[in-house]
């Protein structure tokens, strides 16, 4: 299906059209469309984006409703508390990034079911939460706030914590959301963001990225740009994958498989699909095959050394970063 409903953009974090094409890709995930979009690396802040991307008006048909639940598996088959403990791991790896402050008043953007909202205010936190998508489920009736952020009134100057994860990728103008963002924050409150990394083997070679719903990817400048230009400290930067997957395993495989016969589409294909993890690591063209089972356990083996090394040098595929709200000095203090 092409729904050729695409436009050109200038880089969504600093605003130039100075930019270089990169490749070519399609949504292989959920195979919402067979529209062709353009990933491209501006040539001022290094930031990578899609252009073309889809439009406004279209951007909802990407996110079916397997996407919000394509960690957990099954929404049927699991209860609040099988949620839970699925994400238990990754809920005390985001507190960790607020363990050094007392508890406070938290905004979480980009809620989903409310899970890290249940988890902080177990811990004290006063919490609320932004979901863009009125259609995903609040099982634990968290307080969430349905619709468009750049829409919403708050308090501005009250909230000592405001998260981003895995959203700012998403949104068409991450910009505004860190300016709109930066003005709730009370003067020394924390800003915590995870985005991906362009300047990773799994988005450049990869290209892992989610695409076209990751409409932005991020570069450690670009993050420096758009956090000082809203009045935000950037005070920690790291690549990991401690919250979020990203593993380097696949790419050797891939090779393979093109060597022997595959077309890229079809082995990109195969890869990003999440409806037969089998289809890639243990299948030849739809069959079950033992030498592919074992080239993807060397795959692993050999990979996976690499990729703490990758994350400490910075060019691991998942960017987690804070920022502090800049305290203004009065004129008459010293």
């Amino acid at each position: 299906m092409i729904l050729n409903e695409t436009l050109q953009v200038p880089c969504p974090v600093c605003g130039s059209a100075d930019s270089k094409f990169l490749f070519s890709t399609k949504d292989y995930v959920f195979r919402c469309s067979d529209d062709v979009f353009g990933v491209r690396k501006c040539s001022e802040c290094a930031c990578g984006y899609l252009s073309p991307r889809p439009t406004k008006s279209s951007i909802s048909r990407y996110y079916p409703r397997e996407f919000y639940w394509s960690w957990e598996g099954d929404a049927s088959a699991l209860s609040w508390e099988s949620i839970l403990e699925k994400r238990k791991e990754q809920l005390k790896k985001k507190a960790a990034w607020l363990e050094d402050m007392a508890p406070g008043r938290l905004l979480d953007i980009g809620a989903q079911k409310g899970e890290f909202l249940w988890y902080m205010e177990h811990r004290g936190w006063r919490v609320e939460g932004v979901e863009l998508d009125s259609t995903v489920p609040n099982p634990a009736s968290m307080p969430i706030h349905y619709g468009d952020f750049l829409e919403m009134e708050f308090e501005e100057g009250v909230y000592d914590v405001v998260t981003f994860w895995a959203v700012l990728e998403h949104v068409y103008d991450p910009a505004l959301f860190l300016e709109k963002a930066s003005k709730l924050l009370r003067p020394g409150g924390r800003l915590v963001g995870l985005v991906t990394n362009i300047n990773s083997i799994q988005s450049r070679i990869y290209k892992a990225d989610d695409y076209p719903r990751h409409l932005t990817i991020f570069s450690k400048k670009s993050l420096q740009r758009i956090t000082s230009k809203n009045g935000l400290s950037l005070q920690k930067i790291q690549t990991d994958q401690d919250i979020f997957g990203g593993s380097l395993a696949g790419g050797v495989l891939y090779s393979i498989k093109r060597m022997l016969g595959y077309s890229q589409e079809e082995a990109i294909t195969e890869w990003k699909q999440i409806k037969d993890p089998d289809l890639f690591w243990c299948k030849w063209r739809g069959r079950n095959s033992f030498a592919i089972k074992m080239i993807s356990r060397f795959d692993r083996l050999m990979t996976r050394p690499l990729e703490p090394i990758l994350d400490k040098l910075g060019f691991g595929f998942i960017l987690t970063f804070s920022a502090t709200k800049i305290e203004i000095q009065s004129k008459g203090s010293v």
